[in-house]
């Protein structure tokens, strides 16, 4: 299942994408009232105490054979989460990414914060913030999210997942450079673009062997696999959570692959009236243009 936050008929709603059409899961799930988001899916699910993944199945087989309610162009697609309590990024998990940078593979996942007044949507502006980096970049990845509480007594493994989307980590290298860490070069606004779908693990299939990159202005820049990924999911899923608790809605990003802008020669930075395209294979592409706005 495609699963999706859009816009039709003047409201938000949970919707499924089909190739018939767009259906209206908003009250596809009894007792949960109106879903108006998969992040109010979210927060059903973290309402079961047990069985959050038999909730999601139930959605699934209400909407079985149901007639689409709207045509894909009458919808706006919206990021599909808003404000995930948090947002777990993997920096330097992608071998090609390690050798383009010259760091060697960590002997550990490294992991950072991104805040999630960061998120936009597809289609919606990146800010280039001229006041604050001159070095924008781009980084395609892999986010997961999740579907199941996890945590130091109960380790979360891929099957407790809701689902997989591409992200798009803006990153504004100047800023981590002079910080130290990473967590504001990161988390400036609409430096996480998000969607355009969440795409349930029975038809994504094996995350670690899925192709994604990202293009600007038409031109590849990121082409690689999740193969290149040096900490596989089921790993990063069961490592973080041997400390930090996971709960329904949280993201994780898993890392970039080589091609950042940082690390060309010379060096390309994002600039007014750039189009970049993030695509994750079986998942879709995460289309946002680059403004000045201040």
């Amino acid at each position: 299942m495609k699963l999706a936050t859009v816009r039709a008929d003047g409201r938000t709603a949970l919707a499924g994408l089909t190739d018939a059409g767009v259906l209206d899961l908003s009250g596809a799930l009894p007792g949960a009232g109106d879903l108006d988001s998969v992040d109010a899916l979210c927060a059903v699910l973290a309402g079961q105490r047990d069985g959050q993944m038999e909730a999601l199945k139930r959605l699934a087989d209400s909407t079985a054979g149901s007639a689409p309610r709207w045509a894909a162009e009458e919808v706006q697609l919206l990021a599909p989460l808003q404000r995930p309590g948090k947002v777990i990024c993997v920096g330097l998990n992608y071998r090609d990414h390690c050798r383009e940078t010259g760091i060697p593979e960590p002997a550990q996942p490294v992991l950072f914060a991104k805040f999630s007044s960061a998120i936009v949507g597809p289609e919606d502006a990146v800010d280039l913030h001229p006041t604050a980096t001159v070095e924008p970049d781009w980084e395609v990845e892999l986010a997961a999210v999740i579907g199941e509480r996890a945590g130091p007594r109960r380790r979360a493994t891929p099957d407790m997942l809701l689902g997989y989307t591409v992200a798009n980590d803006v990153s504004a290298r100047d800023l981590q450079r002079d910080d130290g860490q990473w967590v504001r070069a990161k988390s400036l606004d609409t430096f996480l673009p998000l969607g355009p779908v969440v795409v349930t693990p029975d038809e994504l299939g094996d995350p670690n062997r899925l192709g994604l990159g990202l293009t600007v202005n038409g031109e590849p820049q990121q082409d690689s696999s999740t193969a290149e990924m040096i900490f596989d999911l089921e790993y990063l899923l069961a490592w973080i959570t041997a400390s930090i608790s996971l709960e329904p809605g949280d993201l994780l990003l898993t890392g970039t692959p080589h091609g950042t802008g940082a690390f060309q020669h010379p060096p390309r930075f994002l600039a007014q009236g750039d189009v970049m395209e993030a695509w994750v294979e079986r998942i879709g592409t995460l289309r946002n243009p680059v403004r000045t706005s201040n």
